[in-house]
């Protein structure tokens, strides 16, 4: 039988990150790696953090926040706070990294006008 570990990789590989289920390859820049990665965007949490930080702007400039997972394995090392990341041609900042069993949860943010 195998670890639990184990299975939650399996799981992992074969449910969430494939892209004909939850997953979408894009393209992401961050600290020197450039490569194309399966990202989940994780629209429940990207709702609560924006309802927390709901009229946190000036008028005209509206932040956007998103949460994504992603495996460590996939992006090579793990993020720091603060740090520029890119999803295709959008620029983010990096606001907090949770590592949960080498899955990385993201939280990004920028502002739109």
């Amino acid at each position: 039988m195998k670890n639990f570990k184990e299975m939650l990789d399996r799981d992992l590989d074969s449910t969430f990150y494939n892209t004909n289920e939850f997953a979408q390859v894009k393209l992401i820049k961050y600290d020197g790696i450039v490569k194309e990665i399966p990202i989940i965007f994780d629209l429940e949490e990207t709702k609560d953090r924006q309802q927390l930080a709901s009229g946190d702007h000036a008028e005209g400039i509206y932040r956007q926040y998103i949460v994504i997972r992603v495996r460590l394995s996939d992006i090579e090392k793990e993020p720091r706070q603060n740090a520029r990341f890119w999803i295709d041609n959008d620029l983010f900042k990096i606001v907090n990294v949770r590592n949960e069993y080498n899955e990385l949860i993201i939280e990004l943010e920028r502002f739109d006008e």
